[in-house]
């Protein structure tokens, strides 16, 4: 392709994943991870000069928006950053194909199938929305199945920090079959405008097509706004418990629908006839049993160094929510090989499961404390890299004053794990001190 750059930022570039009117999503490979990654490059040059500024504050405010979702259901945000004016941002690259082009023309996938999957998206959305983000534009297009059936949630391209007043009251952005009447209507928005998209989908997963369809876009605009969602009858293919589940998620009146997406969940569960759990398909986060007594864990266990390298290791196969992960397995662990195994399950493919295991193991047993007579390593100090990994992650939270925060902290640190902790406590907003701390 003749304008295939080589390369963005420090990104060797691949192949052209897709193009859209206003940019293009790259296959790159991270060369200091050695990782392929996904990068989409916004072309503001086709832009007016008088939108452009309103343009890239709205691109920043989505990049902080996606990279606070840090969840196994959604898409990561791993780096920000500009080429040649344009701004970029890296993604996690995801085998997988979008959800559109997966389904039959038509026809349904089962009810089954389809409630698999709607937990699924019910699940990362309620992680988003915890964090006060909205995806606004909840469709099949934007959700990857991997080869797994495991659903990735991505493009959060509009969606946006809930105190953000960068959408202008009156503007519309979304896919019309999927929208909510208040979206259309350019009112503000809230978690209960992506259940409303999620009926939608559940319903074309059911019937093979949207309830609101029409001639032409006016027509299907009329119909979200002022005429009944025509939903499909009662049937094999659409269960009377779920076709409930469905009429109350696209309610007109946001008051009318489920006010949470673990609400959602829950009802689609129970009209599945299922344990008030997640989906056996759904991507989980752990939740062990309750933690082991003190006396009986290992003490190695809070060896700082030996943590962050199991979750910068970790980090390579799923991204920023790895420093989450080993935080929550912490909890209930004895051993750094029990924690090294609990955190092996959230890495899908078992060739890559296998390596962490081989990398982590041989980090254990070269640096921690395994057992009485056996030498704990030194802690090793922190690189230049390092110190400047953090100054930068702190940068765009702060400002110019993180690089004096940052030395002032590093005099005493131990590990990059142990600087962040120290830092963590001057970032008030707690999706950003999560961020911080999980190094994305």
């Amino acid at each position: 392709m003749a304008d295939l750059p080589t390369s963005i930022g420090r990104y060797r570039i691949d192949s052209q994943l897709g193009r859209g009117s206003m940019g293009v999503v790259y296959k790159a490979h991270d060369p200091e991870i050695d990782r392929p990654v996904a990068i989409k490059l916004v072309r503001v040059d086709l832009l007016e000069s008088h939108h452009r500024e309103d343009y890239l504050a709205r691109f920043r405010r989505e990049v902080q928006a996606a990279g606070r979702c840090m969840h196994p259901g959604i898409v990561a945000i791993y780096d920000f950053g500009s080429h040649e004016g344009d701004p970029f941002f890296v993604m996690e690259y995801v085998e997988g194909v979008p959800l559109d082009q997966t389904l039959p023309k038509g026809a349904g996938i089962g009810p089954a199938a389809a409630g698999d999957i709607v937990l699924q998206i019910l699940e990362a959305l309620a992680a988003a929305h915890a964090l006060g983000v909205v995806h606004r534009d909840v469709k099949p297009a934007n959700m990857l199945m991997t080869p797994g059936r495991r659903i990735k949630v991505m493009d959060f391209g509009i969606s946006r920090i809930s105190t953000s007043h960068l959408t202008q009251a009156g503007s519309v952005m979304g896919t019309p079959r999927y929208m909510s009447p208040e979206q259309i209507r350019g009112e503000e928005v809230d978690a209960r405008s992506d259940i409303f998209s999620t009926g939608a989908v559940l319903h074309e997963l059911l019937a093979g097509r949207t309830p609101f369809t029409g001639a032409g876009l006016e027509a299907v605009m009329a119909k979200l706004l002022y005429e009944d969602a025509d939903i499909e009858p009662e049937g094999p293919s659409m269960p009377g418990a779920l076709r409930a589940v469905v009429a109350k998620a696209i309610a007109k009146s946001p008051a009318e629908r489920f006010q949470s997406a673990e609400a959602m969940a829950a009802a689609v569960r129970g009209a599945m006839g299922l344990a008030s759990t997640p989906s056996a398909g759904a991507t989980v986060v752990m939740t062990p049993p309750a933690a082991p007594p003190v006396a009986e864990r290992d003490p190695t266990l809070r060896d700082a160094a030996l943590l962050a390298a199991i979750e910068r290791r970790l980090a390579e196969y799923i991204g920023p929510i790895a420093g989450r992960l080993v935080r929550k397995a912490l909890e209930t662990a004895a051993t750094p090989e029990a924690l090294c195994e609990t955190l092996a399950g959230a890495i899908d493919a078992p060739e890559e499961r296998a390596r962490f295991l081989a990398d982590a193991k041989a980090r254990i047993a070269a640096g921690g404390t395994l057992g009485t007579g056996v030498r704990q390593a030194a802690p090793a100090r922190l690189t230049a890299e390092e110190i400047a990994k953090v100054e930068q992650d702190l940068t765009r939270f702060l400002g110019p004053i993180a690089k004096v925060l940052v030395k002032r902290a590093a005099a005493t640190a131990s590990s990059q794990t142990a600087l962040r902790q120290a830092l963590a406590e001057h970032l008030e907003q707690p999706g950003e001190r999560t961020l911080f701390l999980s190094g994305g």
